[in-house]
């Protein structure tokens, strides 16, 4: 989980500076190219959150309470559908289904936090739906939480819209049995929330951050998890799985699920489809809406009587208490191994872990280029004194990305860049062309070098 990307070190850096400052940084702090450019810190509250408990714990404290968010987002849905539908086999095999697929996402990242608002969300806006007693008010406040945590916020608003969108199409089709009071609340709690949303240190500047960044079409270009899913790769098997369940169990059910839950579905499932990214949202919103179609099994003698086994166990075991005293027994054992501080680390083969622990030791003036997943590193290490020249965060416009592209892969003009920025020396993979062009060609001055990087001198 940490060493897949490098974007968890720059949301540790900026906690830190969020924490020693007591503010929220409106403009770019950490890479030298966009400095002093505007930059919406849309994540702020979950980079306090992570650092804070690196701070107390280390990353193995991010490791626990990652798992232990994963676990709770999918606690949370199998527990809702087993209540409402009392299909407790059905619902393990929708939910643990789901969670598999959302494993491909199991990233270290605040992403990981707004997967347990969704399901909590989820929940909530569904028992709006169906007219259930919810507060209205606790939906702008828990979005008030949410849209100063993650960028995912808004897809608490497409629920709510699809919802809301749903009563509609509900209404005209079928008018005696809609519930009109429902419909009503769900209009005013989707207003309310778009509304809350921009109460956070970007404003409006969130929105704009955000749907500018997915519709940038060369960034998105750059990132493999925005492209389609790719059903040849055998991980992803296990998304093209659960669409065919879903298509299968609908077709089957006798009665039609309403207008806002297909519409849910069918948002959700387009979105995955259009960018693999969005699979950790699709591995909780597909197996909620599913359980429903299941809830008929329960007629099934063999089913029923697996049912009735599964319930008079989970009514020994006293449901939530034994799932909290396990959880807390298990984040003791963890946070108190000498073996967890070891395990989870960053990874030396995957970060220049010995090049920046020499770099503490013998400082270098002068900007520098480095390899892109290891700016966040960097900075984390080597901040205020050291800028990166990027990072994995940062970028949103592209700009730098193409530039840093440029000299990476030596493209025409690579030359221009160096001198346009002034840089004197690189911290880049030992094994990259751009490194044996360095030395061989150009003959830069070998500092530090092992076999995942390399430190090199004009």
């Amino acid at each position: 989980m940490l060493n897949l990307d490098g974007d968890l070190p720059r949301h540790l850096v900026m906690g830190k500076y969020i924490l020693q400052t007591g503010s929220v940084p409106a403009t770019e702090l950490f890479i030298y190219p966009y400095l002093g450019r505007h930059y919406v810190t849309h994540e702020w509250l979950a980079d306090v959150v992570y650092y804070g408990i690196y701070k107390f714990v280390g990353l193995k404290g991010i490791v626990l309470f990652s798992a232990f968010a994963l676990a709770s987002t999918f606690y949370l849905i199998y527990q809702s559908v087993t209540t409402r539908f009392q299909n407790r086999l059905g619902a393990f095999f929708l939910v643990g289904w789901g969670a598999l697929a959302t494993s491909l996402n199991w990233v270290t990242r605040p992403h990981l936090i707004s997967m347990l608002f969704l399901s909590i969300w989820l929940i909530w806006a569904d028992k709006l739906r169906r007219g259930e007693k919810i507060s209205i008010w606790i939906f702008p406040a828990f979005m008030l939480l949410w849209s100063n945590t993650h960028g995912i916020f808004i897809a608490g608003i497409l629920i709510l819209f699809a919802y809301a969108v749903g009563w509609l199409v509900d209404l005209v089709l079928d008018d005696a049995s809609v519930n009109k009071q429902a419909g009503k609340n769900l209009w005013l709690v989707l207003i309310l929330s778009i509304l809350v949303s921009v109460l956070n240190p970007g404003g409006i500047g969130s929105w704009k951050s955000i749907f500018g960044f997915v519709n940038n079409q060369y960034l998105m270009s750059r990132m493999l998890e925005a492209n389609p899913p790719n059903f040849q790769m055998p991980e992803m098997r296990v998304l093209l799985g659960l669409i065919v369940i879903s298509i299968f169990l609908l077709a089957i059910k006798k009665e039609r699920i309403s207008s806002g839950q297909g519409l849910l579905l069918a948002g959700f499932t387009a979105m995955t489809l259009i960018a693999f990214r969005n699979i950790h949202l699709y591995g909780i919103v597909a197996p909620f809406v599913l359980a429903e179609t299941i809830s008929t099994f329960n007629s099934i003698p063999l089913l029923f009587r697996l049912e009735s086994n599964l319930h008079r166990i989970e009514s020994q075991i006293n449901g939530f208490f034994w799932v909290i005293v396990s959880t807390l027994v298990l984040g003791m054992l963890v946070l108190s191994s000498a073996a967890a501080s070891k395990l989870y680390q960053f990874d030396p083969e995957k970060f220049p872990v010995g090049a920046v622990a020499w770099l503490k030791e013998n400082p270098q003036a002068g900007k520098m280029f480095n390899y892109l997943n290891w700016g966040g590193y960097i900075t984390f290490n080597l901040y205020p004194e050291q800028l990166a020249f990027t990072d994995s965060v940062a970028d949103i416009t592209g700009e730098i990305t193409m530039k840093y592209e440029t000299v990476i892969d030596l493209l025409p003009g690579w030359e221009n860049i160096f001198q346009q920025y002034d840089i004197e020396w690189v911290l880049i993979p030992s094994d990259s062309n751009l490194a044996a062009t360095l030395t061989d060609e150009l003959q830069w001055k070998v500092l530090y070098e092992d076999e995942t990087s390399v430190i090199l001198r004009k």
